[in-house]
């Protein structure tokens, strides 16, 4: 028995016929034949897929038993000189539809399924659930088996070869290396019954390899297309600071960061290298259902290579060294570094300049959005000058009040000793004119809870009067008030802003 069925290849008809017979879902398929007399080998793709995630040579499912990665001889499919359209190439059948909008990504890696395990192939994607199309065949019912030879005879027709035929293994995809970059781009298509069958077909062209793993169940089918052709990278190195430039279609979540001086901790595998420097911090994506972790890493990696950038780094940090992190700090990065360095997939980079500077890079790759931070090492120079006595007499006679430069423990209230020279002038100040009387004001920026910054503000203003009174000037002649963020001189939009606001000021009562 055969049956005829009406497919769209590229936006070109096809009539094939497909038998009825089929593999049993659970018999892989044998390697395919080498190419015949006259055929060659594709001269620009091999197959040899993409890197492996960095957590180790194998792969685990969600049991934490090993998925093996499985190496594939694309020279064992024959060419096909098909005429292709757009990716995803085949269209679905007549009344279907996706169930959810489809993800196309200009840049990813999928593990195909492959003997007892995965094999990588990267490049642009499509993927999909695929459903009975309520919306314009209402009476329509799911069949996998209409859906199954439905594909079985456009790809074949196409010049394509079934390179696995066996159960989608689901669990395979929600393993701990897999679940963040899987969840963030291929979940549709890999989210039907843990052992539906499952069928892997290659198209092997002069340019390009086309990768379709298509899984079926009771109730919709999960397909997954990867066009695989040489990568192209997007985003360049710069020869300015910060150096990197997001890839094509990228965008800024949150406004970038950028700290004139500042240090953070890049891991190296079995310690935090502290750099200090000038310091910038991003956070970015390209929409949910385009954003490929991949695509960013791959990118990354050009521009380290374009760098001449060495890799120091790739997994997860342990858990033990990112809860070692200060809270403080992993707020102030929350953005672009997350607030739990150990959950999610970081590279880092250590770049040395022909000039003699040296540049770090820390990058976040999470399943919907990614970050980095980029520190070019240099040392501190003080910009902060202090105020002598007849300088900040003559700013409060001109106009009644003058900030002045005193140093705390961070998000306390504590003085720290280089505020010393500085509380000495002051202490000259109230000597030299018995009669002033001053409101010592505490300021912060926006950063955190209002109602905190008012009680820290408070408690710092409230900190520097003690260290006055303590040296003998009458308590009668200083009171201490807090303002939090209320009263800020500057934009907090920036880091220099923010310092600006950052203040305790002497006032004139």
């Amino acid at each position: 028995m055969q049956m005829r069925s009406k497919i769209w290849l590229g936006g070109a008809a096809l009539v094939l016929l497909a038998g009825c017979n089929r593999t049993p879902p659970d018999e892989q398929v044998a390697p395919v034949a080498p190419p015949t007399a006259g055929e060659t080998a594709a001269p620009a793709v091999t197959s040899a897929g993409s890197p492996a995630p960095a957590e180790g040579a194998g792969l685990t499912d969600r049991d934490g038993k090993p998925v093996p990665q499985v190496p594939f001889d694309i020279a064992s499919v024959p060419l096909s000189d098909a005429v292709l359209g757009e990716l995803p190439f085949f269209s679905l059948p007549q009344g279907y539809a996706p169930q959810n909008a489809p993800h196309p990504r200009a840049w990813a890696r999928f593990p195909f399924r492959m003997g007892d395990g995965v094999h990588w192939v990267e490049g642009p994607s499509w993927s999909a659930r695929i459903v009975a199309d309520s919306q314009g065949a209402p009476d329509k019912t799911f069949s996998a088996l209409e859906v199954q030879r439905n594909f079985d005879g456009v790809i074949t027709a196409a010049g394509g070869r079934k390179v696995f035929e066996g159960t989608l293994r689901r669990d395979i995809y929600y393993g701990p290396q897999l679940e963040g970059e899987i969840g963030g781009g291929f979940i549709d298509a890999v989210n039907g019954e843990q052992d539906a069958p499952t069928t892997v077909y290659v198209l092997r062209q002069a340019n390009r390899n086309v990768w379709v793993q298509l899984e079926v169940d009771s109730n919709g089918a999960g397909l997954v297309v990867v066009d695989e052709v040489p990568f192209k990278a997007t985003a360049q190195w710069l020869e300015t600071f910060p150096h990197l430039s997001l890839p094509a279609g990228y965008r800024d979540r949150n406004k970038a960061k950028q700290r004139d001086f500042d240090a953070f901790p890049f891991w190296t595998g079995d310690h935090f290298e502290q750099v200090e420097g000038r310091i910038f911090a991003a956070d970015f994506d390209k929409g949910e259902r385009e954003y490929s972790m991949h695509e960013v890493r791959r990118n990354l990696e050009a521009m380290m290579e374009q760098a001449k950038g060495t890799k120091v780094f790739e997994g997860r940090i342990p858990l033990e060294a990112a809860e070692g992190v200060s809270k403080h700090l992993q707020s102030a990065y929350s953005e672009s570094a997350s607030y739990n360095w150990n959950n999610y997939d970081s590279v880092v980079y250590r770049v040395d300049l022909a000039d003699g500077r040296q540049v770090w890079v820390h990058a976040r790759l999470e399943y919907l959005s990614a970050g980095w931070v980029v520190a070019e090492r240099k040392g501190f120079a003080q910009t902060a000058a202090l105020l002598p006595a007849d300088a900040l007499k003559k700013k409060l006679d001109s106009d009644g009040r003058v900030a002045i430069q005193v140093n705390f423990a961070t998000d306390k209230a504590q003085i720290l000793p280089t505020s010393e020279p500085q509380l000495a002038q002051v202490l000259d100040l109230l000597r030299g004119d018995p009669s002033l009387k001053l409101s010592i004001e505490g300021h912060t920026d926006n950063s955190g809870a209002a109602a905190h910054n008012r009680t820290l503000s408070q408690d710092r203003a409230t900190s520097v009067v003690a260290a006055l009174t303590a040296q003998g000037i009458a308590p009668d002649r200083l009171r201490a008030a807090g303002f939090g963020a209320d009263k800020p001189v500057a934009d907090n939009g920036s880091e220099d802003g923010k310092a600006r606001n950052r203040r305790v000021e002497l006032v004139k009562r």
